[in-house]
């Protein structure tokens, strides 16, 4: 009977005990390390994804290395993520980039060695008296495909913008065959140059002004091919249209509103077509976090 009572007390007592709480013990700043596996990847894919769109090709490893650990030394914060994108836009193969990119939106990809083709075309065609009834326009074509073929060189150097290299490809023998007749020159500059159609209104006063008449466009006015293409690519539309293309291309959506009041003042301010890329890139939204 006393072991019966014995054991009894001893399974009551183990119950009890295992029943009774523990004590957590807090340890002064015992945090737990972050995980850096998915920071580290997704700074080594917005690395990649940032040459590519910009560059047009993959970082190689020298330029990968470098990036991501200023990036990760940094901490992503915005610091870092500004001497990464100073780095990339600095890169000598940017503004060759962008000049092919609207090489071929503007002219098919025209080659370049087609610049001087036309030019040996029209200055031989100059040298025969025969021609003199030509000489006008053989003249007006070799200073609009010289001013084309200069292009380049003074794009990559910072001597003209964005704005000036547009205007010299579209205002060239090349982009008027391609869109023969003032009536498609119209429309194909606004499509380009603005990201829109014209309104019918646009496009007979956009006709007229380029055969030469007086008209008035987007409230300037204007009588000539130049002027035309001035007033399209000095209108907050064409500030707009290049902000659309842009969240587009790297956001892969439009803007809304306050973003595209904010990105249009600084890109017509500036006339810098990079300040608005750089914004959109070093966002969190790009980055993915």
């Amino acid at each position: 009977m006393k072991m019966r009572i014995y054991l009894f007390l001893c399974c009551m007592g183990l119950a009890f005990l295992s029943c009774t709480k523990t004590e957590l013990e807090t340890v002064p700043d015992n945090v737990a390390p972050p995980d850096p596996t998915i920071e580290t990847v997704t700074i080594e894919n917005y690395v990649t994804r940032t040459y590519i769109l910009t560059l047009g090709r993959e970082p190689n490893t020298t330029e990968f290395n470098a990036a991501t650990s200023l990036l990760i030394s940094g901490g992503l914060d915005s610091t870092s993520r500004a001497q990464f994108l100073n780095s990339v836009f600095s890169n000598p193969a940017y503004l060759p980039q962008v000049y092919a990119k609207n090489k071929i939106d503007l002219l098919n990809n025209s080659d370049t060695s087609e610049f001087t083709n036309w030019i040996a075309i029209w200055n031989f065609l100059l040298s025969d008296t025969s021609n003199s009834f030509l000489f006008p326009y053989l003249n007006y074509e070799i200073i609009r495909m010289t001013s084309l073929q200069a292009a380049f060189s003074q794009f990559i150097t910072g001597a003209i913008g964005l704005d000036e290299l547009h205007r010299r490809m579209c205002n060239n023998y090349i982009y008027d065959q391609i869109n023969m007749g003032s009536a498609n020159f119209v429309i194909s500059t606004f499509q380009h140059l603005l990201n829109r159609n014209p309104t019918n209104a646009e496009q007979s006063a956009g006709i007229s002004m380029v055969d030469g008449g007086n008209a008035i466009l987007l409230l300037e006015a204007g009588s000539s091919k130049n002027e035309y293409l001035h007033i399209l690519t000095h209108s907050n539309n064409y500030y707009e249209a290049q902000v659309v293309l842009l969240y587009q291309k790297y956001l892969n959506r439009a803007p809304n509103t306050q973003e595209m009041n904010a990105a249009t003042l600084k890109y017509s301010g500036s006339n810098d077509y990079t300040l608005v890329q750089k914004d959109l890139l070093a966002s969190n939204e790009f980055i993915g976090i």
